[in-house]
């Protein structure tokens, strides 16, 4: 506690002017620094008449900040902090996160233009699931990353008060916006929001504008200055058709071609005033910038996770960073893609010469508390999987079964080739443990489950989107086109591909999982000879996917590379219509396309738009091709891929 008898002449006039000040006391740019802050602190506890206090444009650091937020704890009549401008950082944003979970009269909180980052950022929206009375928070240009972005995303989905929130120039990017598009789904109070400049493209918009068909309270939404293109656009247009709140829409300065303006053109939407101003093409420096960017802030993520963790996967620990980085790096491409929709697929198995670290099988007993019940996800051909933490972060731990099990040295063998399958929509093996016998392998964990759980809504989950479904099937097929493809000399297949083995991450994105993978030494006009199964045995895999298994299989043996395309066929009729596949499934869309009466057939939880009847009924025309009889008649997972991301 600083005394007025020991504050200097400066510090006593801040006090005095703070104690006596009535209704708002403006003392921005007075060069005010962290003592001169308690001095201000110390008024503030014994100002009963102040509502609104200006402290913008300051030196104020963290221990400034501290001391004011302590104070504006005690106080029982400020409405309005503003401290924009200062050198407030994560320990200054912690101490005011401490102030709002206990004060009840702060309505406005002002912390632009500081450096609280991720860290301060998550404090603060802790805070937020509890505050009552807080409506408007300013934290633009802090720093904040896709991290602190979620955590904000969370507390919208539970706080009842807030109704402005301003993020600007904060380098959230499509994650952050994806996660932020989530929460206004389900929140009802948020009136602006405000996003200009955050790194956002296409990926981010397209959540935005799912979350707008839903939201009912958003009239204010700014996305200039991001890396929007035409297909976001597109997107945000087609929401505007049911959305009937926003009333104040800018996408200025972005990379909207005459194509992507003309779409809110013709949505006929009145009540939204639109700033479309100032588009821009992006030059192929612009999109190295975007890439470069993109990367850096990924080694930063990945550095810092590195500095905050204690304990960890001993050398598994180094290698699970890396492919986490990959992994990031791919998805950061497919969104560049968007952009430069005639790149080449990402993934080469080239890239990844690395071995797949191991682990102790110690370090997994301990997590999973000897593979106990409670941990388990799920059991299939290749063994029962367990859903753990180590270190902090969530994996999936599948312990192989007696009947997967080979020699050691075969084990081995196909690690080593497995380390070099890597690909965004592929499920990622992380680490795998050998003792004697005993064998798991450790994979990134899916937050979302499979397709199958979600289409059967287990726990009572929400139902798929069509928007989400169509992004599924677009998913898996690039998925199975880098898997046909990854090695060159050797066609490799999935022959256990199905809606229970395809997973969504926390975005929804799909990835192919529990691939039994065969390499084929040599081939005729009839069949493969199939030398080496990587997991598990013919009759086990048969047994679980017998409804996706092509005629030429079960008639003669044969496997060719359209033997997963008719696998896929079933999957969109199950995305289609959430119905266990198998011939009666196939049937009974035959029966629907001819009598043209594909509606009835549709997941009675779907409701498409307009616009998408005509993708919908695509996409029927497509599954029933997949799932052609002769295998000839099938088209390859390329094509597909290039209809799905037309």
């Amino acid at each position: 506690m600083l005394s007025y008898q020991n504050m200097t002449e400066k510090q006593q006039k801040l006090f005095d002017m703070v104690e006596d000040a009535s209704q708002l006391l403006d003392l921005c740019k007075k060069q005010i620094g962290n003592a001169d802050a308690k001095a201000v602190a110390e008024a503030i506890k014994v100002n009963t008449t102040m509502t609104e206090l200006k402290l913008g444009g300051n030196l104020i650091a963290d221990v400034g900040a501290r001391a004011i937020a302590e104070a504006v704890r005690a106080n029982c009549t400020l409405t309005v902090v503003d401290l924009a401008e200062n050198r407030i950082g994560d320990a200054g944003a912690r101490a005011f996160a401490e102030t709002l979970k206990v004060n009840n009269t702060l309505t406005k909180l002002d912390l632009n233009e500081n450096q609280i980052g991720d860290a301060g950022a998550q404090a603060i929206a802790e805070a937020l699931k509890v505050n009552k009375t807080l409506t408007v928070l300013y934290l633009w240009h802090n720093q904040i990353g896709a991290a602190g972005a979620q955590a904000i995303a969370d507390a919208l989905k539970v706080n009842t008060t807030l109704t402005e929130l301003y993020l600007y120039k904060n380098p959230i990017g499509d994650d952050g916006a994806q996660a932020i598009a989530e929460a206004l789904e389900v929140n009802t109070t948020l009136t602006k929001l405000y996003l200009w400049e955050n790194q956002i493209t296409c990926t981010g918009a397209q959540a935005l504008a799912e979350a707008l068909k839903a939201n009912t309270t958003l009239t204010e939404l700014t996305l200039g200055e991001n890396q929007i293109g035409d297909a976001g656009a597109r997107a945000i247009a087609e929401a505007l058709k049911v959305n009937e709140t926003l009333t104040m829409l800018y996408l200025n300065n972005n990379f909207l071609t005459t194509d992507g303006i003309a779409a809110f053109r013709q949505t006929g939407n009145a009540i939204c005033d639109l700033d479309l101003d100032d588009q821009r093409a992006p030059s192929n420096d612009e999109l190295a910038q975007i890439f470069a960017r993109t990367s850096a802030a990924i080694t930063r993520a990945t550095t810092l996770e590195a500095e905050n963790q204690k304990v960890r996967f001993e050398l598994a620990a180094k290698d699970q960073g890396l492919a986490a980085k990959d992994l990031e790096l791919k998805s950061a491409l497919d969104r560049i893609d968007v952009l430069k929709r005639n790149q080449p697929g990402v993934g080469s198995a080239a890239n990844f010469d690395g071995p797949i670290p191991r682990v102790s099988l110690a370090t997994l007993v301990t997590a999973t508390n000897n593979f106990a019940a409670k941990y388990l996800l799920g059991e299939g051909a290749f063994g029962r999987v367990y859903g753990a933490s180590v270190s902090g972060s969530r994996v999936a731990i599948k312990k192989l079964s007696a009947e997967s099990k080979q020699g050691s040295a075969e084990f081995k063998s196909e690690l080593h080739s497995l380390a070099k399958f890597r690909h965004p929509n592929v499920v990622a093996i992380l680490s795998y443990a050998e003792d004697g016998d005993e064998r798991c392998l450790v994979y990134e964990f899916m937050p979302n489950g499979s397709v199958r759980d979600r289409l059967n809504r287990k726990n009572n989950t929400p139902p798929l989107t069509w928007s989400q479904r169509h992004r599924i099937a677009a998913d898996v097929a690039r998925g199975m086109h880098y898997i046909q493809g990854a090695f060159s000399d050797k066609p490799l297949f999935h022959f256990d591909l199905k809606t229970d083995n395809v997973l969504l991450n926390a975005h929804f994105n799909a990835k192919v999982s529990d691939f039994g993978l065969f390499r084929a030494q040599h081939l005729d006009e009839k069949s493969y000879i199939f030398t080496q199964l990587v997991q598990g045995a013919v009759p086990q895999l048969v047994q679980g996917a017998a409804p996706y298994m092509c005629p030429e299989f079960f008639e003669e043996g044969r496997m060719t590379n359209k033997t997963a395309v008719y696998a896929f066929g079933m999957i969109l009729l199950e995305l289609l219509t959430a119905e266990k596949p198998g011939t009666r499934l196939k049937s009974k869309a035959r029966i629907a396309v001819t009598n043209q009466a594909i509606a009835g057939m549709l997941d009675s939880t779907l409701n498409p738009t307009e616009a998408d009847h005509q993708s919908v009924s695509e996409i029927v025309t497509l599954a029933l091709e997949c799932l052609a009889d002769e295998s000839d008649e099938r088209p390859s997972f390329g094509s597909i891929l290039t209809l799905l991301d037309s």
